[in-house]
């Protein structure tokens, strides 16, 4: 293929490149649009004010409590390792 050939291609390419891209922002903006105008329109699903506090609460005290649990597990892992290195530094040093 000549120059001229290669110069119409790359042309041509830059040509339908142009259009996808111009093709894609409308239908990201499409989305976008549809996404701003069902974020509007929240449906409730039956949940009264009481209940939705009632779970609020409670997923915070399940979380008080995995915090603990992880805490205390880490603390007793860090003693038992802290146990074991002291026995191996003392069987070292006899």
């Amino acid at each position: 293929m000549g120059t001229l050939g290669c110069v119409n291609d790359m042309l041509r390419r830059d040509k339908e490149n142009r259009e996808l891209r111009k093709r894609s922002r409308e239908r990201l903006s499409d989305t976008r649009r549809r996404l701003l105008d069902t974020r509007g329109e929240r449906v409730s699903h039956g949940i009264s004010a009481e209940q939705l506090t009632r779970i609020v609460s409670e997923r915070q005290k399940r979380e008080r409590i995995e915090k603990n649990s992880y805490f205390r597990s880490a603390l007793s892992f860090l003693a038992v390792a802290a146990v074991i290195s002291l026995l191996i530094l003392v069987f070292i040093l006899i």
